[in-house]
């Protein structure tokens, strides 16, 4: 009867969501016949530039992603070369776009641009019409605001660039942002045009050579400090070393590697997939698993002290519970850092959650009861116990 029960149950539940699903697809309501239709206005995107330069936003866009493939030649366009001082007019634009690329790695974030998509740019930002703001460099000597400008093209079409007078300023730029003698001699040793995931190829030696060289030292000290804290003879040492030697060092290296990409600069690319937070997901996400363990093994040996081996044997299931639902977040956590709207996805969990939790409500009214005999232990071996008229010992 039960059963019988709780297949209706569950079947009702699956016509709810199905019905839910079906209402939250519907497309708009469709237009009544006799509707008058009404014209939508093309929006004007400049003048037709093969390098994107209608608009503030399609040039800088152009320009960073150019240089992210280290296209500087092409990243070169995107500047306004006319009028400059004579000792940065001796300076190729390639060379030029490359320095302003480092300054602009090592200096700002991908949200920290400012750039209009409208081919006039924007209005009453207290600049004339034809410069926008872009973005502004701090320095020791103050902040430097980077300009894009309206210039003519050549065939009578006005165009954006980075404004001449932002280019004549990316050498004093360079040189607050340029790398110490060591970094510099690893670059030029490295061969040019090798990039991944946003990172040059020199970026990668070095990270590297900080992985060899710090992840030994780390994997020491957590083994050191793991004997400080506990000893190989405890039985909750095993839980103590592998919390320190495992999810602290990599969470050490991660925090050492993030100090040194920032110093390094990163593209976009980089910064795209270090918003993921994805190797810093998985080490927080084994910090609290390492940590439950841990307490699991403790509060194991505190029950069996006190004669409760049932409870102390109900913690593994519960722990295990727990390390799904982390495990579970976790994933919903990197999902949302890289751009998944997990609003639906929560709801969806909700709703089968609570049709499960209906399908099966005396299965989990049979568990619940369980897990109050094991946890409470109202009843040990041994006892003598009346159920119903049969009078056993356990």
């Amino acid at each position: 009867m039960n059963n019988a029960r709780s297949v209706r149950w569950l079947l009702l539940c699956i016509m709810l969501v199905c019905a839910g699903i079906a209402q939250a697809q519907e497309d708009e309501p469709p237009v009544e016949s006799g509707a008058v239709a009404v014209s939508v206005s093309v929006e004007d995107k400049g003048p037709d530039d093969a390098l994107g330069r209608g608009t503030p936003r399609g040039s800088i866009t152009g320009f960073l992603k150019s240089v992210e493939a280290l296209e500087f030649e092409k990243a070169a366009e995107y500047l306004d070369m006319r009028n400059l001082p004579d000792e940065v007019e001796v300076i190729p634009g390639p060379e030029l776009a490359r320095m302003l690329n480092q300054v602009f790695s090592r200096a700002v974030w991908i949200d920290d641009y400012t750039a209009s998509d409208k081919p006039g740019g924007v209005k009453g930002d207290d600049l004339p019409d034809y410069r926008d703001e872009l973005v502004v460099i701090p320095t020791p000597e103050g902040e430097v605001p980077i300009w894009l400008q309206h210039v003519p093209r050549g065939d009578g079409e006005l165009i954006w660039k980075i404004s001449n007078r932002s280019v004549a300023r990316i050498p004093e730029l360079y040189s607050y942002y340029s790398y110490p003698k060591l970094v510099e001699k690893i670059r030029n040793w490295t061969p040019d045009g090798i990039s991944f995931l946003g990172l040059e190829g020199f970026k990668w030696v070095i990270l590297v050579a900080v992985l060899v060289i710090f992840w030994p030292v780390f994997y020491l000290l957590g083994w050191l400090i793991a004997r400080i804290i506990s000893s190989p003879e405890s039985p909750n040492y095993r839980f103590v070393k592998r919390l320190f030697r495992g999810p602290l060092t990599l969470i050490a290296l991660l925090m050492l590697i993030g100090t040194v990409i920032q110093n390094l600069g990163t593209g976009i690319v980089a910064q795209e997939v270090m918003h993921a937070h994805t190797l810093r997901t998985i080490a927080f996400a084994w910090l609290l698993i390492a940590l439950i363990d841990l307490y699991k093994n403790v509060k194991q040996q505190s029950l069996m002290r006190q004669e409760r081996p049932g409870a102390a044997k109900l913690l593994r299931p519960l722990s295990t519970l727990i390390k799904i639902v982390i495990i579970l977040f976790a994933l919903l956590f990197w999902l949302n850092n890289i751009g998944v709207n997990i609003t639906t996805v929560l709801a969806g969990l909700g709703v089968g959650g609570l049709a499960v939790a209906l399908a099966l409500q005396k299965p989990l009214e049979d568990m619940m009861g369980a897990l109050t005999i094991f946890s409470q232990a109202p009843i040990r071996v041994g006892d003598l116990c009346r159920y119903g008229q049969t009078v056993g010992r356990v």
